[in-house]
């Protein structure tokens, strides 16, 4: 016959205890959780996407405003300079035309290459003319608010008409062939004129129209 064990008194205590004190640790941290602040719209927090500046502008960029070269392929080479005035002899002698037997001054840029090439348009604006002349070839007039006009001259394929409004770069053209240049397959003839002036193509790449006025 077995005898039963009984437990004694004190322990009955403890280990009747335990249970609730595991409740009363549960239910204290339950509360202590439940009592953190929860943020809210009327909370005095700085988030970072506050501007730092109460006169806030957004910053714009010039780069739109330079004129860029009317081309963007490589090896295109500078068959015939602009005429300077105060050009050396030398220099002068390189942009001097010969057309029917008279010799006048090259108002414009002439560009070549070996490989026909697209011309693109050096700054936006609107087209007024285009023009199918027997000696300049193909030409394409485009003029911006600004008192800019540039003649893209010694074109072929032209994809712009009159009326058209082009943005910087667009191809309006593809290079051609004029009987000014013609021992050249592929020329592009630019002409650049500002408040009714001509001026050197080459001194208005990567300029913006407002520093050319302030030469002026």
């Amino acid at each position: 016959m077995k005898t039963k064990r009984r437990l004694k008194k004190p322990i009955k205590i403890v280990l009747s205890i335990i249970p609730l004190f595991a409740i009363a640790i549960a239910t204290i941290m339950y509360i202590n959780n439940s009592s953190l602040p929860v943020s809210s719209d009327n909370d005095n927090y700085t988030y970072v996407n506050d501007y730092i500046f109460d006169d806030y502008y957004p910053v714009i960029s010039e780069t739109s405003d330079k004129i860029i070269r009317p081309y963007n392929a490589k090896e295109i080479n500078l068959y015939r300079s602009f005429y300077e005035k105060d050009g050396t002899e030398q220099e002068q002698e390189k942009s001097i035309i010969l057309s029917d037997g008279t010799y006048v001054t090259n108002t414009g840029a002439d560009y070549s290459s070996k490989e026909q090439f697209d011309v693109i348009a050096a700054y936006k604006g609107t087209v007024t003319n285009i023009i199918d002349d027997s000696v300049l070839g193909k030409s394409v007039e485009i003029k911006s608010d600004n008192n800019l006009t540039i003649m893209y001259q010694s074109l072929s394929n032209v994809y712009v008409k009159k009326g058209d409004t082009v943005n910087q770069g667009d191809v309006i053209a593809k290079s051609g062939k004029c009987n000014l240049n013609s021992d050249v397959d592929n020329s592009l003839h630019i002409e650049v004129y500002l408040n009714g002036q001509a001026i050197n193509p080459e001194n208005t790449y990567d300029k913006t129209i407002k520093s050319l006025s302030n030469k002026e």
